[in-house]
């Protein structure tokens, strides 16, 4: 099973995202988000398309409360972005201390980027967004403005 791919999309970009887990489906997400931009990371090196980090250094805490699960996922994402842009950081793992159906509670783990080879995402969007669980796999696509 993949963790995410990418879907052809005419002006944005859109993820396909999977999980065994609803957990596992947000931190796929997320991984899926800083990998398509193609980050530029001093410490860390490109193996098979993918930026790959001897050790995530950066911890940052978070915290999100939502109306519903596709409001989560796209909060969370948008939290991550966010704290992304403040401190030019990206991050490709997340440990969650809460995990319930409104509301997340973590730590984001990344490192310090000089930049990005593709375009900023400027917005998550909820466009087409579902949350489904087929054949104990989950999995959603999620459309970025960029």
């Amino acid at each position: 099973m993949n963790d995410f791919e990418m879907i052809p999309h005419t002006a944005d970009l859109k993820l396909r995202v999977y999980g065994k887990s609803l957990p596992e489906l947000f931190r796929n997400a997320l991984i899926g988000m800083f990998q398509s931009l193609k980050p530029v990371a001093p410490d860390c090196s490109y193996q098979n398309g993918r930026l790959v980090c001897q050790a995530l250094t950066i911890e940052r805490p978070f915290g999100v409360d939502s109306p519903d699960q596709e409001a989560l996922l796209v909060d969370f994402l948008s939290q991550a972005l966010y704290l992304s842009d403040v401190h030019n950081e990206i991050y490709l793992d997340v440990e969650f201390s809460v995990f319930g159906p409104k509301d997340l509670v973590g730590v984001f783990k990344g490192v310090s980027i000089t930049g990005m080879e593709e375009s900023e995402i400027k917005a998550v969007t909820y466009h087409d967004l579902a949350i489904r669980q087929e054949n104990g796999v989950w999995h959603t696509d999620i459309v970025f403005d960029i």
